[in-house]
């Protein structure tokens, strides 16, 4: 690819590269509205923390990729962001020896779950506040890298 086409993307740091220096999201990505805000927090968050947060392909975890259980297993620290009470972004890490340093699931926190690929932006930017503010914030101050939520 030229560069020209791929200027007009954020590009990410290499998850594989620098999984040590990262806080990695695995989350739910079911055809429900509560896993598309799963998947739309995970976004925003790497959006919003380029340097510090990556999401990472939990189906290659799910499937045993020797590079994605390791990105997993060296990560500074692993979200899981999970739709539903299946729990399966979570559960998948735990089968795979990963435990999730914060845990959170969409549909305890008042968001109902919805036979809908569709979402209400208002969901998205709570629960990734919630996120940024019990987890990332605490996280990052700790090293002195905390920063206001964009989300």
């Amino acid at each position: 690819m030229s560069s020209e086409k791929t200027s007009k993307y954020q590009l990410l740091p290499s998850c594989s590269t620098y999984a040590e220096g990262l806080i990695i999201v695995a989350t739910c990505d079911g055809a429900s509205s509560v896993g598309q805000i799963g998947n739309e927090v995970a976004r925003r968050l790497t959006k919003t923390f380029p340097d510090k947060v990556r999401m990472c392909c939990l189906s290659a975890v799910a499937s045993g990729s020797k590079v994605h259980l390791d990105i997993f297993k060296k990560a500074r620290a692993v979200i899981a962001i999970n739709g539903c009470q299946l729990m399966c972004a979570s559960n998948v890490l735990k089968q795979k020896g990963i435990q999730p340093t914060y845990e959170i699931t969409v549909a305890k926190e008042g968001i109902n779950k919805l036979p809908t690929l569709d979402f209400d932006e208002e969901d998205v930017r709570k629960i990734a506040n919630k996120i940024t503010e019990e987890f990332l914030n605490r996280f990052l101050s700790k090293t002195g890298e905390a920063q206001e939520n964009r989300s």
